[in-house]
């Protein structure tokens, strides 16, 4: 059925704010945008006061490791972290995983984070994207040097599939080669971390060091890979896999050279600042990169490293962290660059004709023709689905 949503504020995307705006929706998608009342002789809902913006999109996550909230240590470094995260996640079922990564969609949907970029090593997840419990794209997380390589199967055409390589250190430099490529053939994104933790940055440039250790322990040879390097972003680069397809994670040792380099390789970035600072104690520079011209997007990676899935809440901590960056800059970030970086930018991140009717709307405290995105970093702000 077709029907026309009034709102004093259509928050069609970063640049375009309408006053007394309506949206006008069928089969769950968008058929057009516009100022005032909007057309006539379809069913009207006039939402009053209200904002109605695009979704926000997680750009990163690891849904599987939901159940491991609060039980994971994160203050003996990088490296123990990510070995008692393997101990702690090892007690759990398979059964007891799945039903929290469930639970974790719907909490974060409730916040307003609707598309998921979802990593999974175990894939146990992808039902939940099967069986449309949630949105995005659901990637197969690979590392080491598998023995054969495959897009992974579907019972139909699957778009939201893809594949992800862990690290350029920890995963096989031509199993990196052969993954993005199978992702390319398929038209889909590719993701990798890149240049997380200084260990990383250590193992790339000298090839020894506490990870190369870790390797040795996990029975992953990289005798053969082309170490050393200057640094994880031009090893990355120098594999041949960045495109306007790819997306790097972290980025939390890179400057502005890097930023600059992966911006004319066309990359989305997508930055987890809260987990991050947990993890790390620090940060990346969204600053620098948004001054690089690199497109940004924003991910929460777990609940065992991060409070919450929701990109509100990652939004207001991007705020408080890069105080430089403009609200509306913070927002696109949210929505248009996570949907880009997902390969999503048709259905999500803006509203417009054809893009997905399933968007938000919230009713701020301030009433008047001019409109805030400093609104959305109020705490007390409450997020609905349309």
């Amino acid at each position: 059925m077709r029907r026309t949503h009034r709102a004093r504020w259509v928050v069609a995307d970063a640049d375009t704010v309408i006053h007394q705006g309506h949206l006008v929706t069928e089969g769950g998608v968008i058929v057009s945008v516009g100022s005032g009342a909007g057309p006539k002789g379809t069913a009207v809902i006039d939402h009053g006061d209200a904002a109605l913006l695009p979704a926000f999109v997680n750009a990163h996550t690891h849904l599987e490791l939901s159940a491991l909230k609060g039980r994971v240590t994160s203050d003996a470094g990088f490296a123990a972290w990510v070995r008692d995260l393997l101990v702690v996640r090892g007690g759990y079922s398979d059964e007891v995983l799945f039903e929290a990564a469930r639970e974790a969609v719907q909490e974060a949907e409730s916040a307003g984070t609707l598309v998921f970029g979802e990593i999974s090593t175990l894939g146990i997840t992808r039902p939940l994207f099967d069986e449309k419990e949630a949105q995005g794209v659901w990637f197969q997380e690979l590392l080491g040097a598998p023995d054969s390589l495959a897009m992974p199967p579907a019972h139909k055409e699957a778009p939201w599939i893809s594949l992800a390589a862990h690290a350029p250190h920890t995963t096989d430099p031509e199993a990196i080669r052969q993954m993005k490529a199978l992702a390319a053939n398929a038209g889909r994104p590719f993701s990798i971390h890149l240049d997380e933790s200084e260990a990383e940055r250590e193992f790339i440039t000298t090839g020894q060091g506490g990870w190369a250790d870790f390797l040795t322990e996990r029975g992953i040879d990289f005798s053969g890979w082309p170490l050393p390097a200057d640094d994880p972003v031009s090893y990355l680069l120098d594999l041949g896999v960045v495109d306007d397809q790819t997306l790097v994670v972290h980025l939390l040792q890179s400057g502005p050279p890097h930023f600059r380099r992966l911006a004319e390789a066309g990359a989305t970035v997508a930055c987890c600042v809260r987990s991050n600072l947990l993890l790390h104690g620090q940060a990346p520079d969204l600053s620098a990169m948004a001054e690089a011209g690199l497109a940004v997007a924003l991910g929460t990676d777990s609940l065992a490293s991060c409070e919450s899935l929701s990109i509100l809440d990652e939004m207001r901590a991007v705020a408080a962290h890069a105080p430089g960056l403009a609200a509306s800059e913070i927002f696109r970030m949210a929505t248009e660059h996570g949907a880009k970086a997902l390969g999503l930018s048709e259905r999500f991140g803006r509203l417009v004709p054809g893009a997905s009717a399933r968007c938000l709307k919230f009713y701020p405290e301030a009433s008047g023709r001019f409109f805030s995105f400093e609104w959305l970093f109020d705490e007390r702000l409450d997020v609905r689905i349309l």
